[in-house]
């Protein structure tokens, strides 16, 4: 089925009316009558012969065909059809990267009749290997997967051939309707080592956090050295509490956990009166309903939200730490931690849950000091070296008879554009051909 992209450019057709005009104006000229003698006639204005009626008729048709693919041209026309195994040998899809490791694979298929097609969400297709544009995505391999499901039917052979990288296989894995052959290759770059941060210790000497990661893993190792110049130095926390005196002391311990950790220098500071808050802090805590006062410095201020609870049933992203309240959600900008239907739990500025047992599971949780420390020292995840490859085995699909197929049979669209080009060139060519001899008859 013939479908436009940009139908709007039709409205172009109606150009036709100009060649339509000038053949119905066509000037025909005039015939000469041989007679004896001129005195015989009488005088007489001179008149133009016109014929108003259509004349050149494949002339005419032909440069309305112009006009029309001129205009078909521009609206961008594909031919949509149901992708069938009927219609379709099957898919490859592949990313740039992973085609030279696959290329004898990827090419034999694509001599079988296999159609060739991105690895991006919008599955864009390809005439050749060489057309492959690098990957940049950062997104998940298992959303790449549920789109694709959505696409393709379940009984279409796809060929995916992709990175391994485990960063790149965050969430939960899909359960889809997929005949999917997945094939995954280690990239060059699979050892990477890297300082992840510099701080001062207790003792007064500098640790370097030094990090290396491979297919197999990522490890870190400390090396002290003596007092030297760095960027950082002792990390004021101030916690403020009125009503909510447990709340800080379960955050308390948690922050001097990732300080025993990191051994770090950080002072850090309880209060419940507004004025032992320090005249500026990196961080302060605002464990309390009560606004923060105009003019408090600090450099990171994360404050309870206000509302009323909510009672719930989900967990902080992906760990299993389960959330039994929160508040309603004002401010989205920032969003740090997110529950299991995507909605924020901790924004830039604002909690919505709080340390309590009555609403999550922070307080008993041993990862509580863990989400703090990727929270404060966002370069202890670096995520951006992370060289770890998933296990071959974890890419093994649930059954797909538990998928849910596509409520709709998708279709696959094919650029008309090529085929258009060539009509109008032979449409013209025949136009000049008419034209010169049409002006050559009425010479």
């Amino acid at each position: 089925m013939l479908h436009l992209l940009q139908p709007i450019w039709m409205s172009l057709a109606a150009g036709i009316a100009v060649p339509v005009f000038i053949h119905l104006w066509h000037r025909r000229p005039g015939k000469v009558l041989k007679i004896s003698s001129v005195q015989l006639l009488s005088a007489a204005s001179v008149r133009h012969a016109r014929s108003w009626r259509l004349s050149d008729w494949w002339l005419l048709i032909l440069r309305c065909l112009l006009i029309i693919l001129m205009a078909l041209l521009l609206s961008q026309p594909v031919w949509r059809q149901p992708l069938t195994t009927r219609t379709v040998k099957g898919w490859v899809v592949t990313e740039q990267a992973a085609y030279p490791a696959f290329r004898h694979q990827i090419d034999s298929l694509l001599q079988l009749g296999f159609q060739l097609h991105a690895a991006d969400t919008g599955f864009s297709r390809l005439r050749r290997p060489e057309d492959l544009a690098p990957d940049t995505s950062t997104a998940s391999y298992w959303q790449l997967l549920r789109t694709l499901s959505q696409r393709v039917p379940a009984d279409l052979p796809v060929y995916l051939f992709t990175g391994n990288r485990l960063a790149r296989f965050s969430g939960p894995m899909p359960a889809v309707a997929l005949t999917l052959h997945w094939q995954t290759m280690t990239p060059a770059d699979s050892v990477i080592n890297w300082n992840d941060y510099t701080y001062f210790l207790d003792n007064d000497s500098l640790r370097v956090r030094q990090g290396r990661s491979a297919p197999s893993g990522t490890v870190f190792s400390f090396h002290d050295t003596l007092p030297g110049k760095a960027d950082t130095t002792t990390l004021h926390c101030t916690i403020y509490t009125d009503k909510y005196p447990e709340d800080a002391r379960y955050l308390e311990a948690a922050l001097k956990a990732v300080q025993q950790y990191t051994h770090r220098k950080i002072n850090l500071l309880v209060v419940r009166q507004t004025t032992a808050i320090p005249a500026s802090q990196d961080w302060l805590w605002w464990l309390s309903d009560s606004p923060v006062p105009a003019g408090m410095n600090a450099g990171r201020t994360i404050r309870y939200a206000t509302g009323k609870p909510q009672a719930v049933s989900t967990t902080i992203g992906n760990t299993p730490i389960h959330v039994f309240q929160r508040l309603p959600v004002k401010d989205t900008i920032g969003a740090l931690w997110l529950d299991s239907y995507g909605e924020p739990l901790l924004t830039k500025d604002h909690l919505y849950t709080h340390i309590d047992p009555a609403w999550n599971e922070l307080p008993w949780s041993g990862e509580f000091p863990e989400t703090l420390l990727e929270l404060m020292f966002s370069a202890t995840t670096a995520k951006q070296h992370d060289r770890r490859s998933i296990d071959i085995r974890q890419l093994v699909l649930p059954p797909r008879a538990v998928a849910v197929k596509p409520a709709v049979l998708p279709l696959q669209e094919t650029s008309l554009e090529k085929s258009i080009w060539i009509i109008l060139f032979l449409l013209f060519c025949g136009e000049r051909y008419l034209s010169s001899k049409t002006a050559v008859k009425s010479e």
